[in-house]
């Protein structure tokens, strides 16, 4: 089986048939819900990268600021990923083929690292070193909103 075979068969199975034969607010609607689930996403994260970086709240912990917005991170990047699927599925040879969703892909990956490996280890502590944190942040940033940058190119590239 080549890719191109697989990525038919992708696109070929019943819930990508449903959404592509349904009408088309379905597919808005997911465009909709991927949009917000990302501005969910970004919103939490430039909250708690204010607050490591002592820019915000300061009279709150930090735990006490990351806390919620962590939770609303993880709903987002979690709406954001299943909504991208169900896109990915209607259209697999179009992404496949496409650049930015390569990039956009590629830097996901990295920011999730990123957030995994660095972030929230940050998060929870009450006295971060302040050269890690504005690092951290900076390349948490860059990463989050290149995604956003990128998958706003699908459709132009």
């Amino acid at each position: 089986m080549t890719i191109l075979d697989a990525l038919t068969a992708i696109q070929n199975n019943g819930i990508a048939r449903a959404i592509t034969k349904s009408d088309h607010l379905v597919i808005a609607g997911l465009q909709i819900i991927h949009v917000f689930a990302f501005l969910l996403l970004l919103s939490a994260l430039v909250l708690m990268s204010l607050r490591l970086l002592g820019l915000a709240l300061q009279r709150q912990s930090i735990s006490q600021v990351t806390r919620g917005p962590t939770r609303l991170f993880w709903l987002g990047l979690s709406l954001a990923v299943i909504s991208g699927a169900l896109m990915f599925v209607t259209g697999t040879k179009h992404y496949y083929f496409n650049r930015a969703f390569d990039a956009k892909m590629l830097l996901l990956l990295i920011a999730v690292v990123i957030q995994l490996a660095l972030f929230r280890r940050l998060a929870v502590s009450e006295s971060p070193r302040p050269a890690l944190a504005r690092v951290t942040v900076a390349l948490s940033l860059v990463f989050w909103f290149g995604i956003a940058i990128a998958g706003r190119a699908i459709g132009f590239v």
